[in-house]
């Protein structure tokens, strides 16, 4: 099974965690390069879906990227044929090594920028042998008590190392982190099979995945290299050319279609992706419309009257929960919903799909993504009968806070007693017990954890009401706000670059 990638978003550009001995992989957008021609180039992905890695780094000219690929031969890729790029940034400080993607869509600032724009959710960090490594965003967009969240993060780095296992829990963003319960899952398997969660944190076992047939957008562009492999191609909106004011700018649509055997009536849908940094970035905005009142808002959010309602502004804006429509007796039937996360981390899921009323022999699916909030890795199908697996929850043997404390006892349930980290760069560091492996058998770890965050946004003033009405009621008024927010963030960016040079 393919690694999870970890990815940034239509906005920013980012470098996270290259310190304290980890790396990760980011993507920002090839406009950039233009800022930071010092960085060495280690890979290209054109427009066109094909992927060039340079050994030892490329450079670029003013309309080339030109090195050595690492298969031999000299590479020239012109600059308006690349869609994404990967950089290589050493930080000098711990000499760890960060790979950094580049794409095409927006104007950013600087690699630090998201340090002060991301709102999201503590990191998880998993020690690989030499180095942690990061491995989870957990409860990402839980921005209040009321929002508390249970997550499970696949934990691709973890290993064994002298019979126990060892983690991280970083806070590297502006808010106050309240995590309430820290456990693993561990889970053996056949090697045969993978075991993948979906929404509600029901772990399915996989067989072989079928890619689909064809993707193509709602304007019929094909779209199949960038969703059909959980490779380094990603799919989202390109929203440098949206407008605000244009209805057929507010979201795209994308349709797949996948072998369905003969009799099957159950589908699950196996999803690699996330909302986009954007996403995360409009949580903050849309909150911060609420002025001082901001804690009234939390307050209320904590009324059961209002769940439903939330969950119905959920379904129908999707810019958090995507629904999954099947085609079923000549129309489109709501079917499923894809949980976002991210924007960071993006774990694969199961969505479970009834296939009542499918006839045929293929399985015919739409998705309509608000513009600027998804991005997506690959899609796959699995019609598997379900394989039996072991599954144990283990609780840490040690776990000392940034402080020192001891965290055994607070993080052992869920019980609304938290570990709060309010700072920049506090971590807690756990380790686990590893359970006995039986000779022939495969493992899957999830962490598996519970709480919320919230957001530093020293937001002033009176609740701007007319926006705030507007977003609760319109449909797809949020994305035209979204769309409004990210031309002022990108002609705020084009100022002060000006201002710098």
């Amino acid at each position: 099974m393919p690694a999870k990638r970890i990815v940034a978003s239509v906005t920013m550009v980012c470098m996270l965690v290259c310190m304290f001995g980890c790396y990760s992989k980011r993507l920002i957008y090839r406009a950039e390069l233009e800022d930071h021609r010092e960085y060495k180039i280690s890979a290209v992905v054109t427009q066109e879906g094909d992927y060039f890695e340079f050994e030892p780094s490329a450079v670029f000219t003013d309309s080339m990227i030109v090195g050595k690929l690492a298969g031999g031969g000299f590479k020239e890729v012109p600059l308006d044929q690349v869609k994404m790029v990967h950089i290589k940034v050493v930080d000098p400080a711990t000499s760890c090594l960060a790979a950094i993607g580049v794409t095409t869509a927006a104007i950013g600032l600087g690699l630090l920028i998201i340090l002060a724009t991301k709102e999201c959710c503590p990191f998880v960090y998993s020690y690989d042998g030499e180095q942690y490594i990061f491995d989870g965003e957990p409860y990402g967009g839980a921005i209040c008590e009321a929002f508390h969240r249970t997550d499970l993060s696949r934990l691709e780095h973890l290993i064994p190392i002298d019979g126990e296992y060892r983690i991280q829990l970083v806070n590297e963003v502006e808010e106050t982190q309240h995590t309430d319960e820290f456990k693993l899952w561990i889970v053996d398997h056949p090697p045969e099979v993978n075991v993948i969660q979906d929404a509600k944190n029901n772990l399915y076992s996989v067989g072989t995945l079928q890619k689909p047939l064809y993707a193509i957008s709602g304007n019929e562009e094909d779209e199949y290299v960038w969703v059909s492999e959980s490779d380094m191609l990603w799919w989202e909106s390109d929203i440098r050319h949206k407008t605000p004011d244009n209805d057929a700018d507010l979201r795209d649509t994308l349709y797949l279609s996948f072998l369905r055997p003969p009799d099957s009536d159950i589908a699950k849908l196996v999803v690699h992706g996330c909302n986009t940094l954007w996403a995360s970035q409009m949580l903050m905005r849309m909150v911060a419309l609420f002025g001082s009142y901001v804690e009234q808002f939390y307050e209320k959010m904590d009324d059961p009257g209002l769940l439903t309602q939330r969950d119905d502004w959920e379904k129908w804006t999707e810019i958090y929960a995507l629904n999954v429509d099947v085609w079923v007796n000549e129309s489109w039937d709501h079917r499923g919903k894809i949980i976002g996360g991210g924007p960071f981390m993006a774990e694969q899921r199961i969505v479970p799909l009834s296939l009542e009323g499918v006839v045929g022999d293929t399985l015919k699916i739409r998705l309509a993504p608000p513009s600027g909030f998804w991005q997506f890795n690959s899609f796959a199908v699995d019609y598997a009968e379900p394989v039996a697996f072991e599954m144990k929850e283990i609780s840490a043997m040690s776990m000392v806070g940034h402080d020192g404390d001891d965290l055994c006892a607070v993080l052992e349930s869920s019980d609304r007693n938290y570990y709060v980290m309010p700072e920049v760069g506090q971590r807690a560091y756990l380790t686990f017990p590893v359970p006995e492996l039986k000779p022939g058998r495969g493992r899957t770890i999830f962490a598996k954890v519970s709480g919320y965050y919230e957001m530093h946004l020293n937001a002033r003033g009176m609740p701007q009401m007319a926006k705030i009405k507007r977003i609760l009621t319109e449909s797809d008024y949020v994305v035209r706000f979204a769309l409004e927010e990210y031309q002022k963030w990108l002609d705020e960016q084009v100022t002060m670059r000006n201002e710098v040079r």
